[in-house]
Formats: C-alpha cells, sequence, structure tokens
C-alpha cells in the first residue's frame, strides 16, 4: 500500500516549513497540472506530490486547531452557526481532496473519466486553499467598550 506521506522527504520545500496558504497555493498549482494529464503514467507523479502536500496541510490544520478554545455563549443568537467555523470544514475539505488523491494515485478506471476525477479534485482543493489564503470574513469579531473622557 502507498503512503502519500512517506514521499514528503522527495519535496525539498516541505522540509522548509511552508505555511498554510503557501501549502494550499501548492495544493492548487498541483491540481492545475493535473487537468492537463491525459493518461494515468502522467497523473502519477503529479499525485504524489500532491498526496505529500496534503498531508502537511492536514497536519498544519490540526496544529492550527490548538490556537481555538471552546467559548460558551450566554444567548442561542450569539451562538455561530456551523459554517462559521472555518477549520472544521476545510479539514473536511482536505480530507476529500487527500481520498481522491488517493483514487487518482492507485485506481485503475477508464481514460474518460480521469478529466471528471480531476475536474473534481482541482474544485475540492480550490475551495479548500479559498478557506485557508483568504477567509471571506472574519470569524469572530470581539467588540470592546469605549470609555470616553
Amino acid at each position: 500500500m502507498i503512503n502519500e506521506s512517506s514521499f514528503t522527504h522527495f519535496y525539498t520545500e516541505l522540509s522548509l516549513n511552508p505555511d498554510l496558504p503557501t501549502l494550499a497555493e501548492r495544493c492548487k498549482l498541483l491540481t492545475e497540472i493535473l487537468l492537463d494529464c491525459k493518461s494515468l503514467p502522467q497523473t502519477q507523479p503529479v499525485c504524489r506530490c500532491l498526496g505529500a502536500y496534503l498531508e502537511e496541510v492536514k497536519t498544519a490544520l490540526a496544529e492550527s486547531m490548538c490556537d481555538f478554545q471552546v467559548v460558551e455563549f450566554e444567548a442561542e443568537e450569539e451562538r455561530p452557526g456551523k459554517k462559521e467555523w472555518l477549520l472544521e470544514d476545510t479539514q473536511t475539505k482536505c480530507d476529500y481532496c487527500r481520498a481522491l488523491n488517493h483514487v487518482l494515485l492507485i485506481s485503475h478506471f477508464d481514460s474518460d473519466m480521469l478529466p471528471h476525477l480531476t475536474g473534481l479534485l482541482h474544485d475540492m482543493a480550490h475551495s479548500m486553499a479559498g478557506d485557508l489564503i483568504m477567509p471571506l470574513q472574519p470569524r469572530m469579531t470581539i467588540r470592546l467598550p469605549v470609555h470616553q473622557h
């Protein structure tokens, strides 16, 4: 069985501990390259590299969760909606990308399915990267009272 993280040591940039936005940009770029691949021998090297980057994203997301703490809200209307929590959805997108990349790496399928699989992986990776590179809105706003003298 092939383990994507076993390829991590082949990619020098990963030893430099890039931040999440940089990792996300690389994932986007690799999925754009995948769109141009027309055969399994072309996709496999790109998928191995993408797998290593996705493993780093997964690790970095898990580590970034340590920065968050559980808070209690006094009123129900103060409670943020499920979609407002960035990392839960982003981690799921990362896992979906990893799973589909794994399928592309180890499976044999009809060549007419390749553009659909790479397109789906491209779209999921771009959605995940959108969460990490430039969040659409601040996740939590803290308003402090202003004391006028």
